[in-house]
């Protein structure tokens, strides 16, 4: 909590423009270009971390709201402290896990990070990155999730 209003503090002295996106659980490594807040009015918003019970028992109004209104929601795959777990893991429980994870998906919230390969592990392309693709001229991968500023670079670059 403490962390949060830090955060937000700062970023107000700052005067950060640009998306801003509600943070949930710990900050991620990769903040996708977003300025956090605690509060509204947010951007999109962004899952740092969930634990087992957490995802279990998911029910968050934020998120649910966001999903309801077409707000980008993005979990940092980096933060979902569980997996570490998965080789020693009860396999009911681990399946579980699993399927909540999915009806996440189906719901439409967008994993990103802390996972290469797998299933339903997708590109994020940041501002930074999508800077890159223009200067060499290159298409962002298919299946990759945009973060708002690197689809406005893109589009305005042609390359989206």
């Amino acid at each position: 909590m403490v962390e949060e209003q830090i955060i937000e503090e700062v970023l107000r002295r700052l005067e950060v423009a640009g998306p801003r996106a509600l943070l949930i659980g710990r900050r991620p490594a990769d903040s996708l270009g977003y300025a956090f807040t605690g509060h509204a009015p947010y951007d999109a918003v962004l899952i740092g971390s969930l634990t087992a019970e957490q995802l279990l028992q998911f029910s968050d109004s934020r998120v649910l709201d966001a999903l309801l209104t077409g707000m980008p929601v993005y979990l940092y795959e980096g933060g979902l402290t569980y997996r570490r777990h998965s080789a020693t893991a009860n396999r009911a429980l681990w399946g579980r896990l699993m399927a909540a994870e999915r009806t996440l998906r189906q719901w439409g919230v967008r994993f990103y990070g802390g996972r290469t390969g797998g299933s339903g592990g997708h590109t994020v392309i940041t501002a930074a990155r999508a800077r890159q693709l223009l200067a060499q001229k290159q298409r962002p991968p298919a299946g990759a999730v945009l973060t708002p500023m690197a689809r406005e670079l893109l589009e305005g670059g042609g390359l989206s």
